[in-house]
């Protein structure tokens, strides 16, 4: 549908944009650039040189001129080794090799002599840690360096790389950089493939088709709309070439190629995975169209270990994913990229209770999309143009392996099949109760046929039938940006940048039950249920409303639009670059209508989408200011500041008023004949309203560093950097800053003054099944900051055979908003942002000992890798990290008894926060790769990648609750040492 993908106006705009624009700067598109100047051998500017690059990636060769001072600008280069040539009538022809970054300048200076001078030695020209015209801080990977590094299949793997970025084996949440884990932003391609909503990386793109990979970690320009609170990562995919090119591999691991944990518990490792993948490109018509195509299949089998039922099914994981590209060069000054991906995966029989029948499993499908389209106009030497789109589905289900055939209803009179429990959903087998006769005759017929076998007799307690609910969580990002650069003056040069993005991100939520969902069976011991004349339940069911198909699904958006402009000055040795990014985000949720008419500002409305929240340009005006001094020409001094505002919330979903209701419960109950009697919602959550005119959550980051070239193959670069948090949004009851003892500074009133009125005017507006809302209100919590302070030291040493790249820093990051703790269990999930446990309730805010060391502080982080090919054909890579352990604190209700009731430790912090940590962990990964050429055409290679080479099963992710029976444990270990092998077939 059109309406999925942008809207007539989005559409409108794009076109008008695209129509009146002209440029874009290099990292807007997936390519990067070779700059430089050409002068003579006395050391003068020479204009009017013919600068042409030609590269086996690149179907039309690009072509520049040198300008008045010598300078040239090569631009929209895709990632790849290119051979530049300069010509002048009269002067020596010089071919130079360069080596082109994504999203970044390779610096190219030639000296052209006279005809008949000898020419120069040829050297390749590449990127260093130097860069004399910004204080961004980047770093990348190339495509030899990827192939001959130890980097598993899944694009996460990447972000152990990241200096000054911690290391962590977490599947779902992203590292800490300075922020939360949450607070990253993650491209594939160019897609941002953050999840929805969530900010984290959910997504599986694999790494198998990544040709580059590039990170800015801090000092950030106005330029491609960068808001991370934390990291940004974008990769370019392989593309077609001149020539003809393709490959075929098989990687796998075999249960037995991994050391055993040394917990004892069942390992994601304690199974057979392996990895099929092929691909191909080349032209299509040469000089114009090349493709690129690839399929990929992941495979996972694991032998699940035998319960109280008996032998369970094995549990398998299948994936399927295609990929092509095209890329087109009409002429030499436009590029066109259009890019698919496809994926499928399929996962049966996942982890069972131990008290499960096999018939119980339940598993998950998912399938992943995501489309490129960008273009690029170099208009001539000082302005050129983009385009770009992107689409990015991500659709989930988590499902039962067996489907019931039962269909659940509000009706009266309706029966349950009691003669076949164990296909009506997911049924706990009843346990005997001493002394209750009549009970535990009625029950023992099905726990004669339903229960599992204990010393040679049935017995209850266990759990039969199939797995409960279908769980389909379905997100979607519609992408598109347009922009112009402009090149003015000579002796002092401006790079004027001007853009527009508009993206919206969307959520489908849609939760039903497998047939009746969960049934129990109370054999009359029930009380007697209201309205029903006295009436007791003998089976129960749970299910939700969604199941009848008389509620709709969540849907729930959040969409943003931003301009950027950008100045990038050049003066002699000094670059400074003054920017501006400005934002408007608007949150929708469900189940409201706006009426400005009444109290509250909305009139109940099931079904319906509202503008549940606008956060307009004024609050998020985000200036970036970097200067760069190269005082000897070569080496540097800079520093810089910028203001960021992350975009990621989970609000949309979390405060939508239909959540209560979409999401409702149904209590089913039936007679002893199994006829239903009565059927009662229960209500699972509220919708909430916001706190009016509010800061939206921002991070302020000043930087200052220094970096030097130590002669042609060494360099680095020392740094310093702080950032601050502020503005944190989070659900919290609307009287705790009255009920829950704030300390002197923060007002003791209610966030919402008439907030209780507004719940019962948008009640009496409701004629159906409507929820009143929320005591709870989305709020600025007063007073809530993170800070991070950093020191770093890079270094990178480039020989021709071998790279090494180490990094070290020291770091501490403090505050009383932990993003990365709000769970009483495992964080490694898609929590939300904006409605977690922090500040629910009593002894649950941020006065409560949360101000504190955070959870991703890591003071002592080294990182250490590199690769050299060897003389036999053969390349070895290493990556090796140290970094300190990981901060918790004892988690209590004792006290808190005077504020509440709960028994629950969760969240309730008992000592300062992040007085504890766990201890520190290193670990070696080795990468040997083997090639073998069976003809000039043909190679066959033999990988092997060990990881945790030494078996360092460190533990983290400590259990924090004091009454817990695993207090103080590790809930989570570093993964053991494993192994895997690919055997691959290039051509």
């Amino acid at each position: 549908m059109v309406s999925r993908w942008m809207s007539a106006g989005v559409l409108r705009t794009l076109l008008f944009l695209s129509l009146v624009s002209c440029a874009v700067p290099l990292c807007a598109q997936q390519t990067g650039a070779i700059v430089g100047k050409v002068t003579a051998s006395d050391g003068s500017a020479l204009p009017g040189v013919t600068i042409e690059a030609r590269s086996n990636v690149l179907p039309t060769p690009r072509v520049a001129v040198s300008g008045a001072k010598g300078e040239y600008r090569l631009l929209a280069l895709p990632p790849g080794t290119y051979t530049v040539r300069f010509d002048l009538s009269g002067m020596q022809n010089v071919t130079r090799t360069a080596e082109v970054q994504l999203a970044k300048d390779t610096p190219l200076e030639v000296v052209l002599g006279l005809q008949s001078a000898t020419a120069e030695v040829s050297v390749t020209a590449t990127v260093s840690l130097v860069d004399k015209e910004s204080a961004t801080i980047s770093s990348g990977l190339s495509t030899q360096e990827l192939r001959s590094l130890p980097i598993a299949q899944d694009y996460r793997d990447l972000q152990k790389y990241i200096p000054t970025v911690q290391y962590t084996e977490e599947t779902v949440r992203g590292p800490s950089a300075g922020g939360s884990g949450q607070d990253n932003v993650y491209l594939f391609d160019g897609a941002n493939v953050s999840l929805p909503l969530f900010g984290n990386l959910s997504a599986e793109p694999a790494s198998h088709d990544i040709a580059q990979v590039t990170v800015i970690t801090g000092g950030a320009r106005a330029i491609d709309f960068d808001r991370s609170g934390g990291f940004l990562i974008d990769s370019v995919s392989k593309s077609g070439t001149s020539t003809y090119h393709g490959e075929g591999s098989y990687q796998f691991q075999k249960s037995g190629m991994s050391a055993k944990l040394n917990s004892g518990i069942q390992s994601r490792y304690d199974q057979d995975r392996s990895w099929w993948n092929a691909s191909i490109g080349g032209p299509i018509f040469k000089d114009y169209l090349y493709f690129y195509g690839s399929y990929y299949r992941p495979e996972q089998q694991r032998q699940n270990r035998a319960n109280l039922y008996g032998q369970l099914p094995e549990y398998v994981s299948t994936r399927n994913e295609g990929f092509g590209k095209l890329t087109i060069t009409p002429n030499q000054s436009v590029l066109v990229n259009l890019s698919y991906r496809d994926s499928k995966r399929v996962d049966k029989s996942d982890l069972f209770d131990a008290n499960a029948a096999p018939t119980t499993g339940s598993g998950n499908e998912g399938k992943l999309r995501i489309g490129t389209g960008e273009a690029s106009w170099i208009i001539n030497n000082r302005s050129f143009a983009t385009l770009k789109f992107s689409h990015f589905e991500n659709l989930t289900q988590g499902r039962p392996d067996n489907v019931s055939g039962a269909v659940p209803s509000f009706a009266v009179g309706t029966r349950l099949d009691i003669a076949s429990l164990d296909t009506q959903g997911r049924l706990t087998v009843p346990v005997p109760i001493a002394g209750a006769t009549a009970f535990n005759t009625f029950i023992q017929p099905l726990i004669d046929r339903y229960g599992y076998t204990q010393n040679g007799v049935k017995v209850g307690g266990g759990l039969v039938g199939f797995g409960q609910q279908f769980d389909d969580d379905n997100f979607f990002r519609n992408s598109g940006q347009v922009a112009y650069n402009l090149t003015l003056g000579n002796n002092i040069t401006h790079e004027i940048h001007a853009a527009y993005q508009l993206y919206r991100d969307e959520e489908d939520l849609i939760r039903s039950s497998n047939g009746w969902g969960l049934l129990s069976v109370p054999g009359g011991r029930s009380a007697p249920i209201p309205g029903t004349g006295g009436q007791v339940a003998f089976f129960t069911a749970t299910f939700q409303q969604q199941s009848t198909g008389q509620a709709a699904p969540i849907h729930s958006e959040y969409r943003s639009q931003s301009f950027e402009l950008n100045d990038a000055i050049k003066w002699g040795n000094v670059s400074v670059n003054v920017g501006v990014l400005a934002s408007n985000d608007t949150l929708y949720g469900q189940g409201l209508r706006q009426d400005f008419s009444t109290i509250s500002g909305y009139v109940a409305a099931p079904g319906h989408r509202y503008e549940m929240y606008n956060i307009p340009f004024k609050k998020m005006i985000q200036p970036r200011v970097g200067v760069t001094w190269a005082y000897d020409g070569t080496n540097t001094v800079y520093g810089s500041y910028a203001k960021y505002t992350p975009a990621a919330s989970s609000l949309p979903r979390a405060a939508s008023w239909d959540r209560a209701l979409t999401g409702t419960f149904i209590d089913a109950s039936f007679d002893q004949n199994g006829v239903l009697f009565a059927a009662v919602p229960r209500g699972s959550s509220s919708g909430k309203l916001f706190v009016q005119d509010m800061t939206p959550h921002t991070v302020n980051e000043f930087l200052v560093g220094t970096s030097k070239q130590f002669g042609p193959r060494l360099s680095a670069r020392l740094y310093g950097r702080y950032r601050k948090g502020t503005h944190f949004w989070e659900d919290t009851n609307n009287d705790a800053r009255v009920l829950f003892n704030p300390p002197a500074g923060i007002p003791r009133d209610l966030y919402i003054a008439d907030l209780t009125a507004r719940r019962a005017q948008i009640l009496a507006t409701c004629t159906g099944l409507c929820t009143n809302g929320s005591s709870y209100v989305i709020a600025d919590l007063d007073g809530s900051y993170s800070k991070y302070y950093e020191g770093s030291l890079e270094t990178e040493w480039r020989g021709d055979k071998t790279f090494i790249r180490g990094s070290y820093t020291y770091s501490r990051y403090r505050g009383n908003f932990d993003q990365d703790n709000t769970t009483g269990g495992v964080n490694d999930m898609n929590t939300f942002i904006g409605s977690s446990n922090i500040a629910d309730g009593a002894g649950r805010q941020l006065w409560n000992l949360k101000d504190g060391t955070l959870r991703g502080d890591r003071p002592h982080l080294l990182k250490l890798y590199g690769a050299r090919q060897l003389p036999w054909n053969a390349s070895t890579g290493f990556f090796f990290v140290f970094q300190s352990g990981q901060p918790w604190e004892i988690q209590s209700y004792e006290p808190y008894r005077s504020l509440t009731t709960s028994t629950s430790d969760s969240d309730r912090f008992a000592e300062q926060a992040g007085s504890r940590r766990t201890s520190s962990h290193w670990q070696l990964d080795l990468n040997y790769t083997q090639s073998i050429n069976l003809t000039s055409l043909f190679t066959f290679q033999v990988v092997a990648d060990v990881f945790n080479v030494f078996d360092q099963q460190t533990g983290y992710n400590i259990d924090p609750a004091f009454h817990s029976s695993t207090f103080a444990q590790p809930r989570n270990y570093f993964n053991p040492r494993r192994l895997q092998l690919a055997a691959r077939f290039l051509f």
